[in-house]
């Protein structure tokens, strides 16, 4: 077994604490049993910790394997990969370095944000405007929320077929998360809407969801 390219890793966490770690080639039954571990501290060095995954078996005909290490509850914030070593069924260790895909770089664990809005499909104005409402909320690792009060939440337009969104609204989450603003729609028909959480929260992170196009 030897490893060429496709090594990779999830570069946020969030929700579950979790770090993925996974590979697009295929190595075909002599990975069965292969185990992954990766060497994780702060960006100041200190905190090491060894994260040993279990014996992994690779399904027949599949080119890709992934395997998750769970971090704890408390562990958000900035993270660098230390080390990769996978090693065979035999102990043999047949991988422990960087690729262009591993290359060292910060990840960040964050609790992961749920952006809700409505109206959503066809966006119908009335008076020249669509009334855009709906709710943020964000929970640790562990089920409690995090407080997202006074956050701001925006609404972006994009014109049919193109790729950017602009923002053209903007709304702030009360206590429970709820927001509400009015989008003017004159000379916008046809585009498409979505609202936007654009986290400022170092451990929380952005969300968005789309709404549909204004008729």
């Amino acid at each position: 077994m030897s490893a060429k390219t496709g090594w990779g890793y999830d570069t946020t966490m969030t929700t579950k604490g979790s770090l993925t770690f996974y590979t697009h080639e295929y190595f075909g039954s002599l990975c069965n049993g292969m185990r992954v571990s990766m060497g994780i501290s702060r960006t100041n060095t200190f905190g090491f910790r060894n994260l040993n995954a279990s014996k992994y078996a690779v399904t027949s005909g599949s080119n890709a394997f992934r395997n998750t290490h769970q971090l704890g509850l408390d562990d958000y914030g900035s993270w660098m990969i230390r080390q990769i070593a996978v090693k065979d069924k035999a102990g043999k260790l047949v991988v422990k370095t960087f690729t262009k895909e591993t290359t060292p770089r910060i990840l960040t664990s964050r609790y992961a944000s749920v952006l809700t809005g409505t109206p959503k499909g066809k966006l119908v104005p009335k008076a020249g405007k669509v009334n855009v409402k709906g709710t943020l909320k964000s929970w640790h690792y562990y089920g409690r929320l995090v407080n997202v009060q006074n956050q701001q939440v925006v609404v972006q337009v994009r014109q049919p077929h193109k790729v950017a969104y602009t923002t053209r609204a903007t709304a702030t989450t009360s206590r429970t998360g709820a927001f509400s603003t009015n989008l003017n729609t004159a000379g916008l028909k046809g585009y498409d809407v979505r609202v936007a959480f654009v986290s400022k929260i170092p451990m929380t992170a952005s969300s968005y969801t789309f709404l549909g196009t204004i008729s």
